[in-house]
């Protein structure tokens, strides 16, 4: 590129040329190169001085070592076939370089980089873009090539640090973690960049220490540690005792696991941030120390003082001195350090006062706490309480606050700056450096969510902001396991000069993580990409209707892309299954070893999926459908002897003891087992095909057909093993099937959101017809959607609760632990005080606490009608609360599976068959979804109260018109167009069954 004449003060061709890393010029290099192209000495920054002391504390070798440990964990049968080691010389000081080498041709793959984690982040780069490979939370997909492929790449990152966690994913993702699990987090951290991760593990331990020297008692400390679930917020001094006491063992079981996680590490040359003495301290503490300056603050989110108004050691008092500094030295003592602290005094509440003058005070004395035990400390503080209450923290209060230290000793986390970045506000934080971070989810909840054009756009912004004091990228979501999508992206953008072209990122990306190059499976991942993960700047709490507490006030759920697109997705997700296009029949015919891949420690509930070219069972005749017309208004019938996913409505919840071993399972859902014999399973195939209610049988027919027309252009045969190897591969794809249920789950979702709507809409229009219709669908959504979640490991109640008990040494132990896991993703308080923030769409939390509350709502809704009363809201409060709610998150003796249970495959096969109809052009003036692309035109047609009152008139008369025809049996007449259709599917099948190669009927899938 051309340089200008005169560039931030260097002349042209003088001392050194900038050579950027970004797409265009920024306003502060970090190196430069000279005129032979060799790295000279970094132009220092203002914050140089300070952070280029964080650096790596192990030696190159032992940084080689761990790295070499890694790659025989992730890949113990091919770790042999690389090498690795450190040299911090092959890049620019302060930032990461990797180099990735190899001649190919069975020849060793070598890695250099300049620190354990470049080299680990150079080889999954590797993996990705050389071997089509995939690591991700959910699964990995390591097939790699027989020979691995030659490489030369080089990169370097685009700044010093890499940062990782919220303070709120210790408590929503990892309270339950032992050290097998955070040595593969650990692992997915080097192996992605993080040089910076949250360290907060075993503190207590140490605050113990601290306050029992000062003279604080036990009994004092229970009442102010937090629970093991809600550890997060008792740090933060939004609450105190709730979830308590800690035993003593959690203490020792901690601090044991910090140790492990702070060696790991820093074995990997990471730099942990651990944290500091922000002031909150127990209540006790007011007794030992009766003239301090103790405050007790307000109290926080709905909680009263029994659990929140949390005592405030003023920062200028003397004491905060002594305390802040005494935790440090007992924690460095401990732990050792690398110099980082996070510090958040203000997260959600408000100072005392606004006079810059005492927020100035305050930020000195906080870190003067820090530097009196490390004098090299460097405060990290979370930037969120600029955005969370930014009408507090103006320009003056915030320039205050974090120039009360000296430039470079605060690192500041710009929490949210994928959509609401605060650098730009405040003048790139007045000279402080700071991390661009992701936040992204809030309470670790489910719901495809991400905004895509707002990270790349606000990333460039940051590049080329004047002045811009940006040192790394960071990724603070509140719950991990999610979308995990967007984390691959935004971790690319550490090294990325340029952004990505999305669509065709998003193809590589749906080739990695399957292993296959199904055009259809991209095609599902650019619409995705386009649509549901791309909403603009908007933050997105996960506050669905379904996820709720039921209420007459509910809101829609707010819909920012196409719902087309995200059912176009759905439909290339279950197509692909069956058609396999002929890029990839070609790659599996030229391989002599492609199959199914599953992770070795779990079958990810695809144990013994029979391919399609195996089939178990005869195909069976069809029934007329017009027998069974006259059964049910709802979805599907709930005869339990019609239905292919009934329930018997008995909770998976039961009073066994931790003892019993056998979990509980519906009574249905073993029709999904792969135990069942040939006779259950024709016969759940009949009826999940021949016993399909009217309005899914008004539509089936041309769903039916696609895939039958799919099957048949495909000639799958028993000969033709490339493409039953293909297929085989796919179903048992352990990402695949991850995602299966995932997009499963959010069309569920969608679905469920507007029957809860409609039925309390017809409650308004004193429709007790229509609202008992809606009632019924509902629950019959909520149990398929319980039952595809059961399915996969990954949406499993049972996996948190077992995790919070593995925990106990004892019962009591046990019982406090598995309450703390229930009351967190239920009421997370005494009371309900957040109920649902943390609430997951997981199997079991949806049968046992989800669907009860919709049932309970919608029986009491018709009662009101047929009583001619108004529907009493504080009388449903209390029942819902007093019978579903608090009974819930107390029965810390219920068993939740936490295995999976039932087959992926066939159960979304089923359930795609029953509910994709509802999206299809002829249901939509019925069954109107919300959704829009334009998104004034939206603004405009939701503000317009006449036209939003006369077309919700419209179309509740047409559908009050269609409940009628149903309930008088007109509506069975319509059905006889679909008899044609259902005849030539049983004729099809007959038909199948006289050749020989009628096993590899789609219809004879193994459930």
């Amino acid at each position: 590129m051309t340089l200008p004449k005169k560039m931030n003060g260097l002349q042209r061709g003088g001392a050194c040329s900038l050579v950027l890393l970004f797409v265009s010029l920024s306003a502060n290099p970090s190196f430069c190169i000279d005129t032979e192209g060799h790295h000279t000495s970094p132009l220092v920054q203002p914050w140089e001085e300070h952070l280029q002391r964080i650096k790596p504390q192990t030696s190159p070798d032992i940084q080689a070592a761990a790295v070499e440990g890694l790659v025989k964990r992730l890949l113990p049968d091919r770790a042999g076939e690389f090498s690795f080691s450190v040299d911090p010389s092959i890049g620019p000081e302060g930032k990461d370089t990797f180099q990735v080498m190899s001649p190919g041709v069975n020849a060793s793959v070598d890695v250099l980089g300049t620190s354990g984690v470049a080299a680990a982040w150079g080889l999954l780069h590797y993996l990705k873009y050389s071997c089509n490979a995939h690591v991700s939370w959910e699964a990995d997909q390591l097939a790699l090539p027989d020979s691995l492929p030659e490489a030369n790449i080089k990169i370097t990152s685009n700044d010093r640090f890499r940062y990782y966690q919220n303070v709120c994913t210790v408590s929503y993702s990892m309270a339950w973690w032992k050290w097998s699990r955070w040595e593969r987090e650990i692992d997915w951290m080097a192996l992605n960049g993080i040089n910076m991760p949250l360290a907060f593990t075993g503190q207590e331990a140490i605050w113990q220490r601290v306050y029992s020297k000062l003279g604080v008692t036990q009994e004092e400390l229970d009442s102010h540690f937090a629970g093991p679930a809600f550890l997060a917020w008792g740090r933060m001094g939004n609450i105190l005792g709730w979830g308590g006491p800690l035993p003593q063992s959690w203490h020792e079981q901690t601090l044991s696991l910090q140790h492990q996680i702070l060696q790991r590490m820093r074995e990997f040359g990471m730099t942990p941030v651990l944290p500091a003495f922000a002031g909150h301290v127990p209540g006790g503490l007011m007794r030992v120390y009766p003239d301090a300056n103790i405050t007790r603050l307000g109290s926080w989110s709905h909680f009263n003082c029994t659990y929140s108004c949390t005592f405030l050691l003023d920062p200028n008092d003397p004491l905060f001195q002594d305390i802040g500094s005494k935790f440090i030295q007992e924690m460095t003592s401990e732990f050792g350090t690398d110099h980082l602290y996070n510090c958040d005094t203000f997260n959600e509440m408000t100072p005392q006062s606004d006079d810059p003058d005492y927020l100035r005070s305050v930020g000195a004395s906080v870190f003067s706490a820090m530097t009196e035990a490390d004098p090299s400390a460097i405060w990290v503080m979370q930037g969120w309480l600029f955005y969370n209450a930014a009408s507090f923290w103006k320009k003056p209060q915030a320039k205050a606050l974090v120039t009360s230290v000296p430039i470079g000793r605060m690192l500041v986390l710009d929490l949210a700056s994928e959509m609401a970045p605060q650098y730009s506000r405040l003048e790139s934080y007045f000279g402080q450096p700071f991390i661009f971070c992701m936040l992204h989810d809030y309470g670790g909840v489910d719901g495809f969510f991400g905004n895509v054009d707002g990270l790349l756009n606000n990333m460039m912004e940051a590049r080329n902001f004047p002045n811009v004091t940006i040192v790394g990228t960071g990724l603070t979501p509140e719950g991990i396991n999610q979308n995990y999508v967007m984390y691959d992206l935004m971790n690319e953008l550490a090294w990325r000069t340029t952004p990505p072209n999305i669509t065709d990122w998003a193809e590589s990306y749906s080739s990695r993580r399957y292993n296959s190059a199904n055009s259809k499976l991209q095609e599902a991942w650019q619409l995705l990409m386009k649509s549901v993960y791309n909403n603009g700047d908007r933050a997105n709490h996960g506050k669905y209707v379904l996820m709720l507490r039921p209420n007459l006030q509910s809101k829609e759920d707010w819909i920012w892309y196409s719902i087309d697109d995200v059912v176009k997705a759905w439909d290339l997700f279950i197509e692909a299954i069956y058609v396999a296009d002929e890029e990839s029949i070609q790659r599996n015919q030229e391989s002599s070893e492609i199959g199914a891949r599953v992770k070795s420690d779990g079958n990810f509930g695809t144990k013994n999926v029979v391919p399609l070219g195996q089939a178990i069972s005869e195909p069976q005749e069809f029934q007329d459908p017009g027998e069974e017309r006259e059964k049910s208004h709802s979805l599907i019938s709930e005869d339990p002897e019609s239905s292919f996913l009934n329930d018997s409505n008995k909770s998976r919840r039961s009073p066994m003891k931790k003892s019993e071993e056998k979990a509980l399972t519906h009574p249905a859902r073993t029709l999904l087992d792969e135990d069942l014999n040939v006779e259950n399973k024709a016969s759940m195939m009949n009826h999940s095909l021949g016993e399909m209610n009217l309005q899914r049988l008004e539509f089936l027919g041309e769903t039916n057909d696609r895939i039958m027309e799919a099957e048949s252009e495909m000639k799958i045969n028993a000969d033709d093993e490339s493409v039953s190897r293909h297929l085989s591969t796919l179903q048992t794809e352990a990402t695949f099937m991850h995602d299966v249920v995932d997009l499963t789950r959010q069309i569920l979702q969608i679905l469920g959101g507007q029957e809860a709507l409609r039925m309390i809409g017809y409650y308004h229009d004193g429709d007790k017809f229509g609202v008992e219709v809606t009632s019924d669908n509902l629950q019959t959504i909520l149990k398929d959607m319980d039952y595809i979640l059961a399915t996969s490991p990954d949406f499993l109640l049972g996996t948190w609760v077992k995790d919070a008990a593995s925990w106990a040494t004892n019962e009591q132990e046990r019982e406090l632990y598995v309450y703390n896991a229930l009351n967190q993703v239920t009421l997370w308080g005494p009371e309900g005080q957040i109920i649902d923030y943390a609430g997951k769409q997981w199997s079991g939390l949806i049968s046992d606490y989800v669907r009860p509350r919709w049932e309970l709502f919608g029986s009491m809704l018709v009662k009101s009608l047929e009583d001619g009363t108004p529907f009493d809201s504080n009388e449903f409060k209390r029942r819902v609360f007093e019978e579903i709610e608090e009974p819930m998150s107390k029965d810390v003796n219920a068993t939740f599976p936490s295995e999976p249970t039932g087959n992926t495959i066939p159960t979304a096969l089923l359930l795609y068959l029953k509910y994709r109809p509802f999206f299809n052009a002829a249901f939509k003036d019925d069954y109107p979804l919300k959704q829009h692309d334009d998104e004034s035109l939206y603004l405009k047609t939701v503000s317009n109260p006449t036209y939003m009152k006369s077309l919700e008139t419209e179309r509740r008369k047409k559908h009050k018109n269609k409940l009628a025809r149903r309930r008088d049996g007109i509506a069975g007449m319509e059905i006889s167009k679909h008899l044609p259709v259902m005849r030539a599917q049983k004729k099809f099948m007959v038909n199948k069954k006289e050749k020989k190669d009628s096993e590899n009927s789609i219809w004879n899938i193994t459930v």
